[in-house]
C-alpha cells in the first residue's frame, strides 16, 4: 500500500475506450484519494480499438517520460486477410479486398518483416506531417504517403491460423505500426489486410500481468514507485540512469532539497548522469550528477 501519489501505474486499458479516456479515470482516483489534481501523463497511447498495457506516470514522477519512449514493446495481433480499410483497423472503410493466401504463403512472408526493416506508417497515424498529425491530414483527405523509417521487429511469432485471420505475437522497437505490418505482409502474399484486434502485453520490462483495469484503479494498491520497479527500467535501458543509496541520517535533508554533496550518498557516482536515490526501499528523490556537481530534478 502506498501514500504517494508519485509513481508508476500499470493500466490494461479495455478496446473501445480511448487511452485519454482511460487516464481520465486514474486522474479522477488520484484527485479523490489525494484532494488535489495530480498531473499524469501516458508513456506511449494504444488506439482505441486496441486493448493492453499503458504504462502510466503519475505526480512528479512524470518527468521520467524521456526514459521511456525508447522502450521495446511486445503485441498480440490478429490480422485479417483479404480485407483492407483505409485506418489498416476494424473501424476503418473498406477500401480493398482480394483472394485469402495460403498460409504457407504468409509463413513465406513473415522473414520479410523481421530484423531491421523500413516501415511506412499508416495514413491515419500521429506521425507529425508538415507541422500537423498525418490522421488529421487524412481526416481531411489527404492520401500522400509517409516516408519509410527504419524500425526494428525482434520476433514475428506465428500462434494459429484460423482462415482469414492470423493471430501472431510480435516484438519490436519503438515507433513500429502493427497496422503498416498488417498492410504490408497483405500486400507481400499477394492479397491485402488489415488488423481485427490488437493487444499490447509488454512495454519493456513491465508486462500486462501485473496490470490493473482503470475501472478497478486504487492510487492505494497500484501505484509503483519501489525500488525493484527503477532497477526494472535502469536494466531496461542501462547506461541511461543509475540507482545511488542515500546515507539515512541525510534522507530528510535530500527531501527538503538542501544542497547535495558526497557525503549524502553511500557510494560515490561514476559517470555523469541522472540517479533515483534510494533509502533501503523508500524513492528520495532524483538528482543529476555533471562533473562532480549535483542537481536535484525533484524529491519523492
Amino acid at each position: 500500500m502506498t501514500t504517494t501519489t508519485n509513481g508508476i501505474v500499470l493500466l490494461n486499458k479495455p478496446p473501445e475506450i480511448t487511452s485519454f479516456r482511460a487516464l481520465g479515470r486514474i486522474k479522477t482516483g488520484l484527485k479523490n484519494y489525494s484532494g488535489q489534481k495530480v498531473k499524469v501523463g501516458h508513456t506511449g497511447t494504444l488506439d482505441k480499438f486496441a486493448e493492453g498495457l499503458l504504462v502510466v506516470l503519475t505526480g512528479k514522477f512524470t518527468r521520467f517520460n524521456p526514459l521511456f519512449t525508447g522502450l521495446d514493446k511486445t503485441y498480440e495481433a490478429d490480422i485479417l486477410f483479404g480485407r483492407q480499410t483505409d485506418t489498416l483497423d476494424p473501424g476503418g472503410a473498406i477500401v480493398n479486398t482480394a483472394a485469402v493466401p495460403d498460409i504457407t504463403v504468409i509463413e513465406d512472408c513473415i522473414p520479410l518483416f523481421t530484423g531491421k526493416i523500413m516501415q511506412r506508417p499508416p495514413l491515419y497515424s500521429a506521425v507529425h506531417v508538415d507541422g500537423e498529425r498525418a490522421y488529421k491530414k487524412a481526416l481531411k483527405g489527404s492520401t500522400e504517403l509517409l516516408p519509410e523509417r527504419p524500425v526494428e521487429v525482434y520476433s514475428f511469432e506465428l500462434i494459429e491460423w484460423n482462415p482469414p485471420v492470423l493471430s501472431c505475437r510480435i516484438s519490436c522497437s519503438k515507433g513500429t505500426y502493427i497496422r503498416s505490418i498488417a498492410r504490408d505482409i497483405g500486400t507481400a502474399a499477394g492479397s491485402c489486410a488489415s488488423l481485427s484486434a490488437l493487444k499490447r502485453t509488454s512495454v519493456g520490462p513491465f508486462s500486462l500481468s501485473g496490470s490493473v483495469s482503470p475501472d478497478d484503479f486504487s492510487a492505494e494498491q497500484h501505484i509503483q514507485c519501489d525500488r525493484k520497479v527503477i532497477e526494472k527500467l535502469t536494466e531496461a535501458i542501462p547506461g541511461k540512469f543509475s540507482i545511488i543509496d542515500a546515507v539515512p541520517d541525510r534522507v530528510a535533508q535530500l527531501k527538503n532539497g538542501a544542497v547535495m554533496d558526497r557525503s549524502f550518498f553511500t557510494q560515490e557516482p561514476v559517470v555523469n548522469g541522472g540517479y533515483a536515490v534510494y533509502s533501503e526501499e523508500e524513492f528520495v528523490s532524483y538528482i543529476e550528477f555533471n562533473d562532480g556537481l549535483f542537481r536535484y530534478v525533484f524529491t519523492g
